[in-house]
């Protein structure tokens, strides 16, 4: 309905405008004696001379804003109106030159030169306006090619004014001195006049309430009323024709606005709409980051401390408080249970609540119950929906949905770990599988709880499970920690030879590393190592038969894996299980076939693979979350702050051996443009390539950062300021002359470098800070030298 009103208030206005453009001529028509006026040569001259430069103004304005917004438009129909207002423009310039009264335009001039001019140009212009109500806006046709409709317009344009200057007396008059207008100018008038006129209805019929579409229906009826007036006057110097000049600039002026609409106006419009857009999800994604990085640190913090008190403790209720507590941290919940099976019942064993719960709970009508023997996770959106599951103190607490997760032992179900909000639909399936985490670290405190209880009694052993748990709870790296392990084992069994191998889990399969070897011929390692590495087989869980013809195994509930290598010597492989994923492998071996680890040593082996297997997964955690503190993601440089602890570093050894430190401050010029042209995605492909280029292009013993945005730094060690400024130039004459590719787009970018070095000399109360600021300083002189260029921080 609102769409019709303005349909219909578009045309009401463009009837209006008609009737008053043909009044106005009407009016003269009517009454001559008050309105007619045949001016003066000279004085139409000049008249004449202005409203045709006006109007050429207007039409290469028109072509430029069009050509200047197409890059972020893309609008082929007002690309074809572009190109028909260029000609056109060119056609009146043809004109103009042409008019009688001006010098001559190559050839002499004459009114039928300048009409012939005069009509191809109206003739082009009702054409071009027509024609362009039915292309699309955003055509894909490669006739659309701004460079190759540019130079069609130049080509037949200027065929055309030769043709018309050459070969004037050859093509039908449009003049006839003492004569005037022939028959066949003003049938071409009257037939633009019909070309706007159905221009205007193709337009209304589109969109007629859309201003820049309204804009174009008024140019067109300007045009209608000036072809009118073209067509009633008797002579070229009288009030018709000066009024229809004064129409044709009036359409030609709508006409560029029309296009400083779609063409300048919207692009900003969207742009400043997509700007607002972009600083809100800005704001949102740094609220997300900052929540993000809480939620990093807690869950860091609580994993690191579970796995502490896990590695640390032995008392089963402590370490069952103490994952209970754990998730009730990372889940930011205040309701969490913990129950074991015991007697056809669940005993809850640890809990969080502002309520106790009963001692133990009926498997058959509680949500605990569910999870024990459904024997996987469980997320109830609605609890209210259960009634006869809810126990007193839950229904107390007015707690409304709720997740568990079973707790397993040696592959069989043992118990369950729950939590509870106050919020309905406050648990998703994600939520689930985390909460399967921390069900799978009770599972291992209760085997790690009952595996201390059986091996108290051997303190060679007791020692050795302390020894490594000490290990395991100080932070160190997967390939030490395996070491360690490795070697006590070796030791411990009077093995002849060991080896350890950590997991690493790429797409082509799982591939071994060696870690710790003593004993082993390179071949063996080797060997074994292509067998670990074998991504076609399950190992170490089955198939182990058919990788060798020579190897044979047995598996048994120990989790120890028995096998002969080459026929040489029996190996007991020790897999180290963590989360349901293979961490590492430790293979201890005898040179007598008969030898092998006892099968009593088996839960004290089984402890020890898994709290190495924990401490692994747990280190592999460690040093993703050192990495992701100390790497930019986006081109896996060093970020601001390893660059500021590798600076305080390199300053130190600077004091301490007198040897200088340069430092490479270096910018993306004009960054914003290539975001702006070819967008944001382009942008980070350029970032990226720019950090490989940057490793590349400076020496190994060079520590590379990105420092922010485009802004990169390069720390030089031992580097004098002439040869830090010798690299910086080197490197950029490398990026001037490097293309970036991103889709079909060849991207040159140039970058501008700032230079400072620090001596043990000079006089800087805080190194680093100033060294940055000096190098920074550069930079900001190499930008204002004109950019593309290096500039360097002398001390004075």
């Amino acid at each position: 309905m609102s769409s019709l009103i303005n349909s219909i208030k578009a045309n009401l206005q463009l009837f209006a405008l008609t009737s008053v453009l043909i009044g106005i001529l009407g009016i003269v028509s009517w009454l001559p004696k008050f309105f007619y006026i045949v001016y003066d040569n000279e004085l139409y001259l000049i008249i004449h001379s202005i409203s045709e430069i006006i109007c050429i103004a207007i039409g290469i304005s028109v072509f430029i804003v069009v050509w200047y917004g197409w890059p972020q438009t893309k609008n082929s129909r007002d690309l074809l109106i572009a190109m028909i207002f260029l000609a056109v423009g060119l056609l009146d310039l043809a004109h103009l030159l042409s008019y009688k009264g001006m010098p001559d335009f190559i050839t002499l001039n004459s009114e039928n030169k300048a009409s012939l001019f005069w009509i191809i140009s109206r003739m082009l212009a009702g054409v071009g306006l027509l024609a362009a109500a039915y292309i699309p806006r955003h055509s894909k046709n490669p006739v659309f090619h701004r460079l190759y409709l540019l130079t069609v317009t130049i080509t037949m344009t200027t065929a055309c004014i030769v043709l018309v200057v050459l070969f004037e007396h050859s093509l039908i008059p449009m003049f006839i001195p003492k004569q005037g207008q022939t028959l066949a100018k003003l049938a071409l008038e009257y037939t633009t006049m019909l070309l706007n006129i159905l221009a205007i209805y193709m337009y209304g019929h589109r969109n007629p309430s859309q201003q820049a579409v309204f804009l174009l229906r008024v140019s067109l009826v300007c045009s209608l009323a000036s072809g009118m007036a073209f067509t009633l006057y008797d002579n070229a110097y009288d009030s018709f024709n000066f009024l229809g000049h004064m129409y044709k600039i009036m359409g030609y002026y709508c006409v560029l606005r029309s296009l400083l609409q779609t063409s300048i106006v919207r692009p900003y419009m969207r742009i400043a709409r997509l700007n607002r857009s972009l600083r809100s999800m800005v704001a949102k994604n740094m609220t997300l980051y900052k929540e993000t990085k809480d939620s990093e640190r807690i869950l860091q913090q609580a994993f690191i401390q579970l796995g502490a008190t896990l590695a640390s403790k032995h008392d089963l209720e402590g370490m069952l408080q103490q994952v209970v507590s754990a998730t009730g941290t990372v889940f930011q919940c205040d309701h969490v249970y913990l129950a074991l099976a015991e007697d056809k019942t669940l005993k809850i064993m640890a809990y969080i609540s502002s309520f106790k719960p009963p001692d133990k709970i009926n498997p058959e009508r509680s949500f605990m119950g569910k999870v024990f023997t459904e024997k996987k996770p469980l997320v109830v959106d609605y609890i209210s929906q259960y009634p006869e599951w809810i126990i007193e103190a839950v229904s107390l607490a007015g707690l409304k949905s709720m997740v568990g997760a079973p707790i397993r032992h040696n592959g069989n179900v043992i118990g369950v770990l729950e939590i509870f909000s106050r919020k309905e639909k406050d648990f998703s399936q994600h939520d689930a599988q985390f909460l399967s985490v921390f069900s799978h670290h009770a599972g291992e405190a209760i085997k790690n709880a009952r595996a201390y209880a059986t091996t108290v009694e051997s303190f060679a052993e007791l020692s050795l499970l302390y020894d490594i748990v000490k290990e395991l709870a100080i932070q160190k790296s997967p390939a030490t920690i395996l070491t360690r392990v490795t070697d006590k084992l070796y030791n411990l069994f009077a093995a002849d030879v060991a080896v350890a191998f950590i997991m690493h889990y790429r797409d082509d399969g799982i591939h071994t590393e060696p870690v710790f070897a003593t004993g082993f011929e390179q071949r063996e390692i080797d060997h074994l190592q292509h067998v670990f590495s074998d991504g076609k087989m399950t190992w170490p869980w089955s198939g182990l038969s058919n990788m060798d013809d020579g190897t044979a195994y047995e598996e048994t509930q120990r989790g120890l894996i028995t096998m002969s290598v080459l026929l040489s010597r029996r190996l007991n492989i020790l897999p180290l299980l963590a989360s349901g994923k293979l961490q590492g492998l430790i293979v201890l071996g005898w040179n007598d076939p008969m030898q092998e680890i006892p099968p009593s040593k088996d839960l004290v082996l089984s402890t020890i693979a898994s709290q190495t297997a924990i401490g692994l997964e747990r280190a592999y955690l460690y040093d993703h979350f050192q990495a992701m503190a100390l790497t930019d993601p986006l081109t896996r440089l060093a970020n601001r702050r390893q660059l500021e602890v590798v600076l305080e570093r390199e300053i130190s050894r600077t004091l301490n051996y007198h040897r200088p430190l340069s430092l490479i401050m270096l910018d993306i010029d004009f960054f914003k443009k290539v975001n702006d042209t070819w967008g944001h995605l382009a942008g980070d492909v350029i970032l990226q390539r720019m950090g490989v280029l940057i490793k590349e292009g400076f020496r190994p013993t060079d520590m590379l950062a990105r420092y922010g945005g485009e802004e990169f730094a390069v720390v030089l060690p031992e580097t004098c300021l002439e040869e830090a400024i010798g690299l910086a130039e080197s490197f950029r004459n490398y990026i001037k002359n490097t293309s970036f590719e991103v889709d079909d787009a060849i991207i040159t970018i140039t970058i501008s470098l700032g230079v400072a070095t620090f001596e043990s000399c000079s006089n800087w109360a805080e190194p680093k800070t100033e060294l940055i600021d000096a190098a920074d300083q550069a930079l900001y002189r190499a930008k204002q030298q004109g950019r593309n260029c290096v500039e360097c921080h002398k001390q004075s």
